[in-house]
């Protein structure tokens, strides 16, 4: 199946629980502890970064804030294939993209130097959009395909001495359970960069926090992290190719399901 022509063939995550009484108790506590955690962890950050210009100081902010956060919501995050990752070496990890959770869980639980990827109205919201410019992260203005384009090969630039980059390329959550198709920026950064590519799959966090929802149900995430995929070499001819092997890595772990 092509990663550009994806139906409902594709393979698809179970739908969410719904919600219990207790979980909408539970999210009444979890809701508001979870603002704290961004005013603690981003005023946190945000003083780091006057003696952090690379944001590693700032990063283990970000993973704290996350790891908070994944255990206020009731997920127990499993990760699978954290061998893959060699210390010291830069990446672009493109990953599947079911849930706000899926943020928590990757920056939380990979042990990476990871600059996140997303879309430029993050990065307005107070603390957490001050934390994610002040260390490096990535906005991508998506009013158009060539602007965010344009900021992606911008950050070619990030990926040097252990710096990773972490990139949902089906461009938002999908909202129905299905693996959509990818879109090129992902991946033509790694070309441009000249550094791996390792796919990721998350399984869970949909069950866990839904899209379009707040109510959290405990549960497992696992998180897949599969073999890194070599660029050295390959040009824009080998694009759709390239597309094709990481979509099937992550389509694997979702067929692994039925």
């Amino acid at each position: 199946m092509m990663a550009q022509q994806i139906d409902l063939e594709a393979p698809r995550t179970p739908p969410p629980p719904r919600p219990t009484l207790l979980n909408y108790l539970r999210s009444a506590v979890a809701i508001p502890l979870i603002y704290l955690y961004t005013i603690i962890m981003g005023s946190l950050s945000l003083t780091l970064s006057l003696y952090d210009p690379n944001g590693r100081r700032q990063h283990w902010c970000a993973r704290t804030w996350c790891r908070m956060i994944a255990r206020t919501a009731g997920a127990r995050v499993r990760v699978h294939g954290a061998e893959q990752i060699v210390a010291g070496a830069s990446y672009v990890f493109l990953s599947s993209h079911q849930s706000y959770m899926d943020i928590p869980a990757m920056l939380g639980y990979l042990p990476a130097q990871l600059r996140i990827a997303a879309k430029k109205s993050l990065f307005r919201i107070p603390f957490m959009g001050w934390h994610l410019t002040r260390a490096g992260h990535i906005p991508i203005d998506r009013s158009s395909t060539q602007n965010a384009v344009t900021s992606l090969q911008k950050s070619a630039s990030y990926l040097h001495d252990g710096i990773c980059v972490f990139i949902f390329p089906e461009g938002t959550r999908s909202r129905d359970g299905y693996l959509h198709s990818f879109k090129k920026g992902g991946f033509r950064l790694a070309l441009q960069a000249g550094v791996p590519i390792i796919p990721v799959t998350i399984l869970g966090s949909r069950q866990i926090l839904p899209p379009d929802s707040i109510i959290f149900r405990p549960g497992a995430i696992d998180m897949y992290v599969d073999a890194p995929v070599p660029t050295d070499g390959l040009t824009e001819a080998d694009l759709e190719g390239l597309m094709q092997t990481v979509w099937d890595s992550i389509a694997r772990h979702f067929e692994s399901l039925i």
